[in-house]
């Protein structure tokens, strides 16, 4: 049963949208999901990966930028999210099940390494990734990565969405609900849009979506080392975010200290949505223009 009100599915990013494009992958463990993307199918692939709660409309400034740059750039909806099928065992969302689910689509996408842009929990899960199989990632951007330091608050968000309000938790996620959590992680550079909260809140019409956001919140690793890691990578976060700190930024240097971290002024979690401009153009002098 769909929740009403909510943006359709086929009115979802990328509708409209020329030169992007939408398919579904059907995974070896049997989990389908839903891929958004653009430039040649034979160049390199840039895989975003999104957070918490976030589809690939998150990427929606940066998908073009990318493949216009020479990359095959595709961003998911992860398991749990988007339109993306939406498993309800607990299991399916320990930060090991994650990674491997993220391992899945890498190897359906190519077979050459990948490039990886992490945002939010998707920064902890391309860590990860990257750290396991190394050979499949040529590099990394984490951008705002949450589960690294902990998230604070995260005991109350656990106590308020215990298993005893599983029935009824899809029917709480109400539009002025997720304009306020928006309001909460923009630092105010770039206003919520009212396309902005109908895309975010359009995946809450399948009630499976805020069931598997629970699970997440439960199962997933939300505070692990920071990897030791082969390939380069660069981290990018908000000056006024709250979730993946500023005061943070020195534990994603490497042990060395020679990884290269930005702090863009003025934004908050959403860098990609609040100043693409710099956020795209740090991305691209980090993975090289192609053409």
């Amino acid at each position: 049963m769909l929740l009403p009100g909510r943006l359709p599915a086929a009115e979802m990013f990328p509708a409209g949208q020329k030169d992007v494009r939408s398919r579904y992958i059907d995974l070896p463990s049997g989990i389908r999901v839903r891929v958004v993307e653009a430039g040649a199918d034979d160049a390199p692939v840039i895989l975003l990966i999104p957070g918490w709660a976030c589809s690939a409309w998150v990427f929606h400034d940066t998908i073009l930028p990318l493949s216009d740059a020479g990359y095959r750039a595709v961003a998911v909806d992860l398991k749990g999210h988007g339109l993306s099928d939406k498993p309800q065992e607990p299991s399916h969302y320990t930060s090991a099940s994650m990674r491997d689910h993220v391992i899945e689509i890498i190897d359906a996408l190519s077979p050459e390494p990948v490039r990886l842009i992490g945002h939010s929990m998707g920064g902890a899960i391309a860590g990860d990734v990257a750290a396991s199989v190394p050979n499949r990632v040529a590099s990394v951007a984490f951008v705002a990565p949450v589960g690294f330091a902990g998230v604070e608050g995260l005991s109350l968000f656990k106590l308020t969405t215990s298993r005893f309000i599983l029935p009824v938790l899809p029917y709480l996620a109400r539009r002025r609900l997720v304009r306020l959590m928006l309001g909460m992680v923009y630092a105010g550079m770039h206003p919520v849009t009212e396309k902005d909260v109908d895309e975010f809140w359009a995946p809450t019409q399948f009630p499976e979506f805020s069931r598997a956001l629970r699970e997440l919140l439960h199962n997933f690793s939300w505070k692990q080392p920071f990897p030791e890691l082969s390939m380069p990578w660069i981290t990018i976060v908000g000056e006024k975010d709250h979730l993946s700190r500023p005061r943070d930024v020195s534990r994603y240097a490497g042990v060395n200290g020679k990884a290269p971290t930005v702090v863009v002024p003025g934004v908050g979690h959403v860098v990609f949505d609040e100043n693409p401009e710099l956020v795209n153009g740090t991305l691209m002098a980090f993975f090289g223009v192609r053409r």
